[in-house]
């Protein structure tokens, strides 16, 4: 019998996993045309991007790859207590990597979705192809337990990022952590 989370994973099908990305990502090409022309900090080279999209407890979870910024994205399922979230609630979410805090925002024809920002802005990346493929690690990361946590028995519950802007990875040595909390100077 699959477990709990198996079953609110498989609520939503790859159809609807597909559209809610492609909803995100038209909702931020907007944003982009629409209130982020002509600023200064945007990344010419960059273009809105959804990366690794998936169902995760009967939400949708993915990485957003704007000109500004790169942010981890959950969508609530309709109907959910997350869904209900006011502007600027904050949510501790646990993942096999950690607990990440997230924050509810409204977003025009999406209701309301909840980040966790990665990387802003977004002048450390070379290329589209650079950025996609760390948000593609992230995502992968993100499902993956931290040793270190599981080393020492106890859960990783600081749910913050590091503080400042981080460095995209440049190379051997970026741990899974590292690259969750955004530590990706050389150590």
């Amino acid at each position: 019998m699959p477990s709990t989370d198996q079953r609110s994973a498989d609520s939503l099908s790859d159809a609807q996993v597909a559209a809610t990305g492609a909803a995100l990502a038209a909702a931020f090409e907007r944003i982009h045309r629409e209130r982020m022309a002509g600023l200064p900090i945007l990344h010419p080279a960059l273009e809105v991007a959804v990366v690794g999209g998936r169902a995760w407890r009967g939400h949708w979870l993915g990485v957003l790859v704007t000109p500004w910024c790169m942010n981890l994205v959950l969508i609530p399922a309709a109907g959910s207590a997350l869904a209900q979230d006011p502007h600027g609630t904050k949510r501790l979410l646990d993942f096999p990597a950690g607990r990440f805090e997230l924050v509810a925002s409204p977003v025009d024809d999406l209701g309301t979705i909840a980040t966790c920002s990665l990387f802003s802005p977004m002048q450390a990346f070379a290329d589209q192809a650079t950025a996609e493929a760390t948000a593609a690690a992230v995502i992968t990361s993100l499902f993956e337990p931290d040793p270190d946590a599981a080393a020492s028995g106890a859960p990783d519950a600081d749910g913050a990022l590091a503080a400042g802007p981080p460095e995209p990875p440049s190379g051997p040595g970026v741990s899974r952590r590292d690259l969750l909390r955004g530590g990706f100077r050389p150590r």
